[in-house]
């Protein structure tokens, strides 16, 4: 059985800071609905990264720990998404890590078809939703509809898939309802223990998928399979507070950067992700004009947001100091 010389097969884990008390309300009782599979017991921690208030004074999720004798809530010592999963894993006893953000509604059968995924395939040790559902929780402007729900994840994978691939590849799972085998994710906390790993995930203000793309291409790196479930469904919610541009463009510049960082690091071999040829500010502008005519002034604002970024992150990489005009073009785009 999955995980049986431990006391529970599955850690259901948010890691949150600040959540919205009514979207919060939605996840948790989504996760009080979940179907448990046969023969498995399942636990559910709530890792509070430093909210004022602190998550448990909220009254939904007192009531949901009141019917919910699973579930509990652990506040971190330290603010952060790496540092909150780090302090997960420590709390937690799960063979199978199950991953939902503050803002993800799976549905009933998430966990069954987890498990069943677990026992068929054990090459693969880290995987995610096939299906993605994008709710915005308010009306957005029409271009937010029609343009961006993949930027928030959305997914609609009609079979399972899976594979491995130095570079991001289209069955690489996403962050929402990440799944992870425990040594998987163990191996992610040593490196980033030890400084083979630099990337912290979202922190503050700071957007990026740093831990999560580290996780998964460190599954790679060593060998096993990543992918994607199809029969794996949620539901993203996502608040008009992250459809501006500003948002929109300090995301594409914080995942831009900190995917060439993951790379580097989980490949040390890989001169690619190091490389800063073709982001001189004469093909930044070049990439940027062009998207700018094809597919209008957001995508070239999207398009200098993603170009600057990944020229910072291939520079981090190297510990080269970014240049004045990349510098004046990051504080002039406010992408930091």
């Amino acid at each position: 059985m999955l995980g049986a010389a431990m006391s529970a097969s599955l850690t259901l884990v948010t890691c949150t800071r600040n959540p919205n008390p009514e979207t919060f309300r939605r996840v948790l009782d989504s996760v009080a609905a979940l179907q448990w599979p046969t023969g498995h017991t399942v636990e559910y921690l709530v890792i509070d990264s430093t909210s004022e208030p602190p998550v448990a004074s909220q009254d939904g999720v007192r009531a949901f720990l009141a019917r919910v004798p699973w579930a509990r809530v652990i506040r971190a010592d330290h603010p952060g998404l790496a540092a909150a999963r780090r302090t997960a894993l420590e709390a937690s006893t799960g063979a199978i890590l199950v991953w939902f953000d503050d803002d993800n509604v799976p549905a009933p059968d998430y966990l069954t078809h987890v498990v069943a995924l677990a026992e068929a395939r054990p090459s693969v040790t880290v995987w995610g939703a096939g299906r993605i559902d994008v709710e915005f929780t308010t009306p957005v402007p029409a271009w937010v509809e029609r343009e961006l729900r993949p930027t928030f994840q959305e997914r609609h994978h009609l079979v399972d898939d899976f594979g491995h691939a130095a570079s991001w590849a289209s069955f690489f799972p996403v962050g929402s309802g990440l799944v992870t085998r425990r040594d998987a994710v163990a191996r992610w906390a040593t490196a980033v223990r030890e400084g083979r790993y630099s990337l912290t995930g979202r922190s503050g203000g700071k957007l990026s998928a740093g831990d999560d793309a580290q996780i998964i291409l460190g599954a790679v790196a060593a060998g096993e399979m990543v992918g994607v479930v199809a029969a794996q469904q949620l539901t993203h919610l996502i608040p008009p507070s992250r459809c501006t541009m500003a948002y929109l463009k300090r995301l594409e510049f914080g995942l831009s950067g900190s995917i060439r960082v993951a790379r580097a690091e989980c490949f040390p071999g890989d001169p690619a992700p190091r490389s800063p040829d073709g982001l001189g500010p004469v093909s930044m502008l070049r990439a940027t004009l062009a998207q700018w005519r094809r597919n209008g002034w957001r995508a070239g604002r999207f398009e200098a947001a993603r170009q600057l970024g990944a020229l910072s992150g291939a520079l981090q990489t190297t510990n080269r100091p970014e240049p004045w005009w990349l510098r004046a073009a990051i504080a002039v785009q406010r992408l930091r």
